[in-house]
């Protein structure tokens, strides 16, 4: 038997033991052989690498031969370059090891993965032999560059919809030229390649084909590739002859889409021989181009522009590039932080997310990120070949301005809002533009180089006209072209090591931005710099050695923000050549007289330079100063007498914000401060903005350059920025005389603003290039204007868009003379707002002053109660067909908004009206008395606030507002079917105490179903908002706000005789997500019926007096699954929360699945959230605050019963209810239950209920005692709050037993803050005699708890505490107080207390 056995075992165990043995050894041989096998591994890698070579070779002369390479062959070398990255990661192992040699583990793993790899290298050689490599290049064109791969656009929302847009362009078939523009790397050709391949498969066009352009244009060979893709024999020697018989074929009658890829410059398609007249049938042209211009010049039809990606595209795209790598948790976040610094880029996207495919070392995408951000991609393989290269021929195809604007935009930070007016300093300072004689001519020049570089898009809209933005890739670009041209550092350094490592010989501009404190070198060794900016982000106390300009003497441009330095490096006078000096919030420099030493200086700028007090007399020697600038220098009071003037070749002057304090020419007498009179000897200033502190200065007798075309006079103290090139803001007293000069300036100004009496003196019909005008405060002025004085070819303010009056309180009419009729008054006005005029009685005198108001788009009117009405009908009719936003506010006497005392009637249509507020208008009774029907097409939000007259928008019967058919106490504003809303979304309805129905029988379906948001306010008569069939309709309505509607019963009743069969229909609002409801006093239920709300997120309802019930328990079963928030308060007939019409029902379970908030307070009746509740749930429960003394069980078991059995009357059961689960409570207060003894019964899940609590406040519940036993103590370890207020009885807040706790336990391991309030029965915190440890405890307030002898009776430590209060002590008690007299801690303080 047993030989049996072993015959049949015994080969069984012979072949385990090989298969056993054989691992063993292999594992053995990793550490013994682990020199061999690095040396393999080398041997290998040499020979791959001599492999790759020659193949790559062979695959460069194929593609010169302009020879399409087989995919295989790309697949090897791609796997070859990924093995030799592995090869280089496994040589920086070796060099850890060795280092590390006694490393056991470290070699094996390592000897392990270099025999791996040496196998997977042979295999890899071994597949190493192709032939051929390659084959001609067929007729159809080459596929895209792949910045969006084809089948991925439709991925891509924002490509989508233009690919669609441009598809159905083809298919239309009306326009035969169209253009795809966008910068470089975009996904121009890639969407043209998408955009042929859909052509094709929808058989748009018989023949399809592209030809790529590029920056040469070869006429001979775009028509040679032409007719290869058409197969025509093309023999013709001359390009006309042979654009001869290329249009005769295109014109044929297939029917062909030419895309012409990648165009820089304006084409002449005719001398092509493509057909590009309009109309002409047969051939369409398709373009892309990085120049817009292109597309203006060819009269394309229709151009479609490619933007940057936003960034959730972008997302998208960088992970379909990155593969698996984006998987991994630990990479997510760096691979996000990577995919924005590519910022939208296709191109860069794509080159970068297949650089990192499946990468999954967290340093090498730390790596990546960090080049990114320091514009280094040398290391990131083939960013210079598909990024860098393709927009470097954008800089390439510029003129030597344009790239020099270009580059100068690479010196501002990443994202910046590029100021252009900052870039004309800079480019003045070096040298300016061939030509420009002044600033404001070079100015001119930059913006249109910055134009021609956006339509180029190499540069992109900044935040406003002034400002341009530079794409972060682009930037990238420029700052490498201009360091390869040494021109440009843009500095990362962390510290001055940063500057000294550097060799900077060559370098003629140096950009700084830094984030952190970087200190400055001692001496800045660069002998060629010509511009140096150096702009920290925040105040920093950085200083400038006493050498550091002595080495860059030939400086041009210096710029430097947030700064700290009292006066400048002596080695500061050095710089003779310097032309611009820019200083921004540099805010301890106080000396500024070395100044005057740069005899060359040109441009000077100080802003934000709060501690430079005075202007010397050495500021006068820069006789060669174009702009002089001393903006926001809120410390500047003193400039010396005769600098100004001194300043001959001054072109701009700029001190707003700043000096105020100029002089009257005293005769001869000696001056503190500059006179306005050395203006007059500035015969080259264009621009001047000054603010003069005396007011009589205005009567000065000077006269200003003819050459001023920019200014800005303050007389007085104003604030405003707004931006325009022509502004005064003007204070004027009564006494005021007023010079010539100001009077010049007025007439040509775009802003006024006006102030006080004087003000009447000025003839503003002289005003007529005033684009804003503000007047306020003027008691004096009865009119704004009298037209006698006013050219009628021009009329009133022709092109005013902005007038606002305030505060006049005598002005009668704005014009006191007649407008003929066609004339230019007012014609552009924009925004009208006229408020506190109690004396105006119209706004326009409709009998002699014809006003068109055609681009009028704002009307606001407060507080004028002389106004009976606004405009006349007509003008209404005809003229405010684009006004968005009317606003009609405490205008006591206003009838009606537009007047029809001219017979006027019929039809009027608001075409763009969004907002209607009509509040305060007790007088009001209709929009207009006269209109038959009226239109709101696209009104959004209207209020309607203190009307009580107005009960129709429209009145078919002389002054009556009421409709045939209704009642005088219901609202016809939305019922008449001659009243549209289009798209009413937001209604606010307040103060119709009279009104018992907001909507009479014949309300329009239409107008309920687009509203959002309802608010109801002191409709004291309303007895239900809605029927059953209204609220039908709300299903869009997300908010529900009713507040102080006294006799309103229910939300929704009926007044239809069969009430109970509406009772039975179900009622669904399917979009309600709030529900608010306060002072409604008479409210018993908001509807009798079922309803369901799905979306219902929040319930607020408030002093409800006669609510005995919120909603059905259907409602709370299935209608009530998203709520958050239950708020119910002050209403003191509420005895549940739900209530059930058939009391036969059986018990039930509810679960809140989304409810994170519970308030019930003060509700003296509430005895359970439904009598038949068996059991509840709330999972996600956080906050709850109950001040209900009959609740006592959120489930009951028998009736109104809400005691669990075996519990006594006075214990608490809301919380010890197996069958009450609070998944996830964290904050509980408890008020106001006096009579019970026990907040806690024996049955209360300790560790589920306790263990997640961080705030408790226990309030009014007299009879307790003592709140804690040891057992909840134990499980109460994430409490961080604790207040208990006003308990009468309270003796300890932890009873006497000490059963769960051992000696010198922490207790509230995390309480952070403890709030002992009105206790008066207190003697101590904790009666326990064991030491205790209170280890997180920062804050105590004890008050009003006069038996309190010691806060615990044994010893307790609290190391984290910071400040006691106790009262009748008049500070806080801080620790350190308590030890210096020699007391212990929260004792010591109670004892401290009692002694004092």
């Amino acid at each position: 038997m047993a030989e049996i056995v072993v015959n049949l075992v015994g080969p069984a165990i012979i072949e385990l033991g090989k298969r056993i043995v054989a691992p063993i050894k292999r594992q053995f041989n990793y550490l013994c052989c682990f020199t061999s096998n690095i040396q393999s591994l080398r041997d290998e890698a040499e020979e791959l690498n001599h492999a790759r070579a020659r193949l790559q070779m062979r695959v460069d002369t194929a593609k010169n031969n302009v020879e399409v390479i087989f995919p295989d062959v790309e697949r090897w070398l791609t796997r070859a370059n990924e093995k030799q990255i592995i090869i280089s990661r496994i040589e920086d192992e070796i060099a850890n090891v060795k280092r590390d040699f006694l490393s056991m583990k470290s070699r094996f793993l390592l000897s392990r993965k270099a025999k791996k790899t040496t196998e997977a290298i042979k295999k890899l050689r071994g597949e190493c032999n192709f032939n051929p490599i390659s084959e001609p290049a067929g007729p159809e064109p080459p596929p895209a560059t792949g910045y969006i791969p084809v089948g991925e656009t439709c991925e891509i929302e924002t490509r989508k919809k233009i690919e669609e847009n441009i598809m159905e362009t083809l298919r239309g078939g009306e326009v035969n030229m169209l253009g795809i523009c966008g910068m470089g790397g975009v996904g121009k050709t890639t969407m043209a390649n998408r955009v042929m391949k859909r052509a094709r498969e929808e058989d748009l066009f018989d023949e399809i084909f592209m030809v790529a352009v590029s920056q040469s244009v070869d006429m001979f060979k775009i028509q040679q590739e032409i007719s290869e893709l058409l197969s025509l024999d093309l023999k013709e020697k001359s390009v006309q002859a042979r654009a001869h018989k290329l249009r005769a074929k295109l014109m044929g009658t297939k029917r062909t889409l030419v895309v012409l890829d990648d165009v820089w410059k304006i084409l002449k398609l005719e001398e092509l021989g493509i057909p590009c007249e309009s109309g002409v049938k047969g051939c369409t042209i398709l373009l892309t181009s990085r120049n817009r211009d292109v597309f203006n010049a060819m009269n394309d039809q229709k151009v479609f522009e490619l933007e940057i990606l936003h960034e959730r595209e972008a997302r998208f795209l960088f992970k379909e590039k990155v593969g698996t790598s984006m998987d991994d948790q630990g990479l997510v976040y760096i691979a996000e932080e990577v995919a924005k610094e590519c910022k939208g880029l296709p191109i860069a996207l794509v080159t970068v997310g297949r650089a990192l495919k499946d990468e999954k070392s967290k340093r090498i995408w730390k790596d990546a990120l960090q080049k990114l951000k320091c514009s280094n991609m040398v290391g990131i393989p083939d960013f210079l070949d598909k990024v860098y290269n393709p927009l470097k021929l954008s800089y390439d195809f510029l003129d030597d301005e344009q790239k020099s604007v270009f580059l100068f935009c690479s010196l501002f930070p990443e994202d910046a809002d590029i100021s252009l007016e900052h870039l004309a300093w800079y480019y003045l300072g070096l040298g300016g533009f061939e030509g420009t004689r002044n600033l404001e001519a070079t100015r001119d020049r930059v913006y249109a180089l910055v134009k021609q570089l956006k339509k180029r898009f190499l540069l992109l809209d900044g935040d406003d006209e002034h400002h341009v933005k530079m794409h972060d890739v682009v930037r990238d670009v420029a700052i490498f072209i201009a360091s390869k041209e040494e021109k440009l550092v843009d500095s990362h350094f962390s510290s001055v090591d940063g500057w000294l490592k550097h060799s900077y010989s060559d370098c003629t501009w140096i950009s700084m931005f830094p984030q952190e404190r970087i200190e400055l070198p001692i001496m800045l060794n660069v002998p060629r710099l010509r511009l140096l900016l150096i702009h920290y982000s925040r105040k920093s106390e950085i200083q400038m050695h006493d050498q550091f300009f002595e080495a860059i003497k030939e400086l041009d441009v210096l710029s430097l923000k947030y700064l700290s330095f009292r006066s400048f490096p002596q080695t500061m006078e050095l710089l003779k050549n310097l032309l611009t000096l820019n200083l921004e919030s540099c805010t301890d420099l106080e000396s500024i007289s070395i100044v005057g030493e740069l005899s060359s200086l040109e441009i000077l700028r100080c802003h934000s330079c709060d501690s430079i007090t005075e202007l010397p007399v050495e500021i006068g020697r820069l006789t060669r100063v174009r702009l002089l600038e001393f903006s926001d220098c809120t410390s500047l009071k003193r400039v010396a007498p005769g600098v100004i003037s001194s300043l001959v070749r001054l072109e701009e002057l700029k001190m707003i914000s700043s000096f105020k304090g100029w002089e009257a020419e005293k005769n001869g007498k000696e001056k503190r401060n500059a006179s306005l009179n050395e203006l007059q000897s500035l015969s080259n200033l264009t621009c001047l903005e000054i603010e003069i502190e005396d007011y009589t200065l205005a009567a000065e007798d000077i006269r200003l350059s003819s050459k001023i075309v920019k200014y800005n006079i303050m007389l007085m103290d104003f604030y405003s920025r707004e931006a325009f090139e022509k502004r005064m803001y003007l204070e004027l007293p009564r006494q005021i005389s007023l010079g010539d000069w100001i009077r010049i300036l007025l007439r040509r100004t775009e802003i006024l603003e006006l102030r006080g009496d004087g003000s009447v003196k000025l003839d503003l019909a002289q005003v007529q290039e005033i684009k804003i005008f503000d007047f306020r405060v003027c008691s004096t002025v009865k009119k704004l204007v009298s037209t006698t004085s006013i050219d009628r070819r021009f009329g009133v303010f022709p092109v005013l868009e902005s007038l606002r009056l305030n505060n006049l309180p005598n002005l009668e009419e704005i014009c006191d003379g007649p407008i003929q009729a066609g004339s230019s008054s007012f014609k552009n006005l924009k925004d009208l707002t006229v408020s506190h005029l109690p004396a105006l009685k119209y706004l326009w005198n409709t009998q002699n002053q014809n006003v068109s108001l055609s681009n009028l788009t704002s009307i606001c009117i407060h507080c004028c109660d002389k106004l009976r009405d606004l405009f006349p009908l007509k003008m209404a009719k005809d003229g405010l067909l684009q006004l968005k936003f009317l606003e009609i506010e405490e205008c006591s006497m206003m009838e009606e908004v537009f007047s029809s005392n001219d017979g006027e009637e019929g039809h009027i249509t608001f075409p763009k009206l969004e907002y209607l507020f009509l509040k305060q208008l007790p007088s009001l009774s209709t929009l207009c008395k006269g209109i038959e029907s009226i239109e709101f097409l696209v009104l959004t939000e209207m209020w309607l606030f203190g009307c009580p007259k107005l009960t129709s928008f429209v009145s078919l019967t002389g002054n009556s507002p009421r409709l045939a058919g209704h009642n005088d106490d219901s609202l016809h504003l939305f019922c008449n079917q001659k009243v549209t809303f289009g798209s009413l979304k937001k209604l606010e309805i307040r103060g119709y105490e009279n009104i018992s129905n907001l909507w009479c029988h014949n309300f329009s379906p239409s107008f309920f179903n687009k509203l959002e948001e309802l608010y109801v306010y002191c409709c004291g008569s309303i007895k239900s908002l809605f029927s059953s069939s209204m609220a039908r309709n709300l299903v869009n309505l997300k908010k529900l706000n009713i507040d102080s509607c006294n006799e309103m019963v229910k939300v929704i009743g009926d007044r239809e005789e069969n009430v109970r069969e509406n009772w039975r229909c179900a009622l669904e609002l399917p979009s309600l997500r709030n529900i608010e409801i306060n002072d409604c006093h008479r409210m018993e239920s908001f509807t009798m019926g079922s309803l369901t709300t799905p979306k219902l997120q929040s319930i607020i309802v408030q002093d409800c007096d006669k609510l005995h019930n919120l909603f059905r328990l259907t409602m709370a079963k299935n209608g009530l699954l998203p709520l958050k928030r239950l708020h119910v308060v002050y209403c003191k007939s509420i005895e549940e929360v739900f209530f059930n019409v058939n009391e036969n029902d059986g018990k039930c379970h509810i679960t809140f699945p989304e409810l994170e908030g519970l308030s019930l307070q003060c509700l003296p009746s509430l005895t359970t959230f439904y009598k038949g509740i068996e059991s509840i749930e709330f999972p996600l429960l956080r906050e709850v605050c109950i001040s209900c003394p009959k609740l006592m069980g959120f489930a009951t078991s028998s009736g109104n019963n809400p005691s669990v059995a075996g519990h006594s009357d006075d214990s608490f059961h809301l919380f010890c209810n197996q069958k009450v689960t609070f998944g996830s409570l964290k904050e509980l207060t408890i008020d106001g239950y006096e009579k019970i003894s026990n907040l806690w019964c024996h049955q209360i899940p300790l560790a589920g209920f306790f263990n997640k609590l961080e705030e408790l406040y226990i309030r009014d519940c007299g009879r307790i005692r003592s709140l804690f036993t040891s057992s909840i103590v134990a499980n109460l370890v994430n409490l961080k709050e604790l207040g208990i207020i006003h308990c009468s009885e309270m003796v300890k807040v932890i009873g006497d037993d000490e059963e769960t706790l051992s000696e010198n336990s922490p207790i509230f391991p995390n309480l952070q803050r403890l709030f002992l309030i009105s206790l008066p029965n207190l003697v101590n915190f904790c009666g326990w005699r064991c030491a205790l440890q209170l280890p997180s405890l920062m804050t105590v307030c004890i008050q009003d708890c006069p038996r309190m002898e010691s806060f615990t009776m044994g010893s307790l430590t609290t190391p984290n505490l910071e400040d006691i209060k106790i009262d009748d002590i008049e500070n806080d008690i801080k620790i350190d107080d308590i030890e210096n007299e020699g007391i212990e801690g929260l004792n010591g303080a109670v004892q401290l207390w009692l002694r004092e």
